[in-house]
């Protein structure tokens, strides 16, 4: 028997093809039954010898409204463990895991490339492998431009949300204060570079990214990803680069901008891919239709709590939960592919 695992175009041959055939069999019971131990079904709900219950999940900043405030607390009285989370730019958490700063047992990540580069890593724990580790998409998202009605700019944002004047002449106004991530850290953060160099395409006007945004790391409108909702709310920015999910579950106005640059819409997927943003590492980043993501990394400490996260996150009650606070929800794929049967 061989198998093989197709990720992002690239090859992955299992070491071990019994572990590998199991772990394929538990992730498929996790997605469309129930959790599996020694070959038998488990209840959802925890063990008491499940390191104390405990379930520790990273993700990306933007879902942290959703997840402390709704989706975890829902996770923890469905189950019975005990919810912990963190948010933090997507990329952040990826170099947190592998530079063992962090040990989560769920990494949520906006975007693939994150995961992606968790995944190919080589700087994972020693001696311990991850039966379940692979991304899976579950929710779709677009870019947006949140404010409040308090900003200085305010009138003239709302006739942007109106499509009375364009948005990027109201972010290109003197004195005007943008807020974004940043590129190198956070997903949404190169997501908003890629979205204004499609805007110059768009509009045919060259000058767009520059008026809007300066330097791709301008150090002026650079926040952290965990922080930049609150420094709008607090009066010291004028309007932020967000998710559409963001301003929803945080009660912001936005300002709906084009499918063919919001990163959105799968079907201008081909031109999303035009433009791109290239990492301190040299990585280039391309342009893609914006997904969440969630995988059980192999840092994991509670396997059978981190597979009752995901089975919850996954459910029509946790997928109701991401669609009621913004997210576009998704049926799951799974990005890996069995090439042998069993």
């Amino acid at each position: 028997m061989r198998i093989k695992l197709i990720y992002n175009n690239c090859r992955y041959k299992s070491r071990t093809t019994g572990i590998l055939g199991a772990a394929l069999i538990i992730f498929a019971l996790i997605l469309l039954s129930t959790p599996v131990k020694n070959g038998h079904a488990i209840p959802l709900q925890r063990s008491s010898s499940d390191q104390n219950g405990k379930v520790f999940v990273m993700y990306a900043g933007s879902l942290a409204k959703i997840f402390e405030e709704d989706l975890g607390p829902a996770f923890q009285t469905r189950t019975g463990y005990v919810y912990t989370g963190e948010g933090r730019g997507s990329l952040q958490v990826a170099n947190m895991i592998i530079d063992g700063q962090r040990r989560p047992d769920v990494f949520v990540s906006a975007g693939t490339v994150p995961i992606n580069k968790l995944i190919d890593s080589t700087s994972s724990i020693k001696g311990k492998s991850s039966p379940d580790q692979r991304l899976v998409k579950f929710a779709s998202a677009e870019m947006v431009i949140a404010y409040l009605p308090t900003s200085r700019f305010h009138a003239d944002l709302d006739k942007a949300k109106k499509g009375l004047i364009p948005w990027y002449q109201v972010l290109s106004e003197q004195g005007f204060k943008f807020g974004r991530t940043d590129p190198d850290l956070d997903p949404k953060g190169y997501y908003t570079v890629i979205m204004s160099k499609l805007a110059n395409s768009y509009y045919k006007d060259d000058t767009i990214k520059q008026r809007v945004l300066g330097e791709d790391k301008n150090p002026k409108q650079l926040f952290p990803e965990e922080t930049l909702i609150t420094t709008l709310e607090t009066g010291h920015l004028d309007a932020i680069a967000a998710y559409k999910h963001e301003a929803i579950a945080r009660g912001l106005r936005y300002i709906t901008i084009p499918a063919q640059i919001n990163l959105g819409n799968p079907s201008f997927s081909n031109l999303y891919k035009t433009v791109t943003y290239i990492l301190p590492s040299g990585q280039i980043i391309h342009g893609e239709t914006i997904y969440f993501s969630v995988i059980i990394p192999n840092t994991y400490q509670n396997l059978m709590g981190a597979k009752a996260f995901v089975k919850f996150l996954l459910s029509p009650d946790g997928s109701s939960i991401l669609q009621r606070d913004g997210l576009d929800r998704i049926k799951p794929v799974a990005q890996w592919q069995m090439i042998d049967p069993f």
